[in-house]
Formats: C-alpha cells, structure tokens, sequence
C-alpha cells in the first residue's frame, strides 16, 4: 500500500473519531442538561404544588423577595428567563392569589411595579429555605470552588451559545426574502 493511501486511511480515521468524539460531547452535553431541566422542573413543580402554587411562580416569587421596590414585568420575564405572556399569566394568577399586588391607580400596567404582599413575603420565606436545600442538595459532594467553577462554566457555555444563536438569526434573517 502506498504511502498516500496510509496517509489517507489515517485522516479518515482521525476525522472519523473527531467526528464520534462530537457525537458523543453533543449527546451528553444535550442529555445532561435536559435531565437536569426536567429535575428543576420537577422539583418547582413539587414544591410549588406544596404551597398550591405552580412552577412558574418560583422565579417571580424569588426575584420579587430580592427586590423590596418591587419589578416591572418586563423585568421578571428578563430575570426569569420567561416570554412576557408566561409572566403576564402568572403574574395576574399570584395577584388573584393575593400573593403579589400592585399599585391600583397606574394606567400603564407594563410598567407598574409589582411587590410582595404579606402573603406573598411568607411564600416567599417558605421557598427561600426549598431552594436552599435544593441547591444543596443538587451541589452535594462539591467544594465551594468546585461549584464556582461551574457555574463560571456554565455561564461561558450559555453566552457562546447565545452568541452562535445570534450568528444562526443574523445568517437567517440574511437568506430570508423580505
């Protein structure tokens, strides 16, 4: 056999594992991360129901505990990670709950910030302590470093991602007739 055949073979065989190491880095990539969405779902779902509340209002709930001014809802879908219409319809379910309010007298409900009742401060306490055994839970056998450098990963990951995303819509939006 020639020398350029071997050559050939080799790169083909080298492209090949390339190849099945992409395949595999994907496949556990995509399968991890939506395993542990699930759990989190699950897990807000659980605790929520507990409280008869639903998934959803875990961020809402949080996020607002964090902010005594209280949050626009442009705002909480931003910080939950939520389409405005999921907020929206969350927002309005916490407020017939009497877990949230918001000034009656603006016209502008966008804009309105929305707070904590009393009610909704005692949830929120209540969740506080779920969370913090969640994360524990989820974190066990972790150092503190450990941990920050997940999360520094994690966040590296999101934000490449977020960048190829942009790179996806901006090639899309140029192929697309207008």
């Amino acid at each position: 056999m020639s020398e350029l055949a071997l050559d050939s073979r080799a790169g083909a065989a080298l492209e090949l594992e390339h190849v099945r190491t992409v395949s595999e880095r994907f496949d556990l990539f995509v399968t991890l991360i939506a395993q542990l969405n699930r759990s989190i779902r699950r897990i807000k779902g659980f605790e929520m129901r507990e409280m008869g509340l639903r998934g959803v209002h875990v961020m809402i709930l949080f996020h607002l505990n964090l902010e005594e001014e209280g949050l626009t809802q442009s705002r909480l879908a931003t910080l939950c990670g939520e389409d405005k219409a999921t907020i929206s319809r969350a927002v309005q379910d916490l407020t017939e709950k009497g877990v949230i309010a918001s000034d009656p007298t603006s016209q502008n409900h966008r804009n309105v910030k929305l707070e904590l009742t009393d009610r909704g401060r005692e949830l929120a306490l209540d969740l506080g302590i779920r969370v913090g055994e969640a994360v524990e839970a989820g974190g066990g056998g972790l150092s503190n470093d450990e941990r920050s450098t997940l999360y520094t990963l994690l966040g590296h990951v999101n934000e490449n991602l977020l960048k190829y995303l942009g790179t996806m819509e901006r090639r899309h939006a140029e192929r697309s007739p207008r």
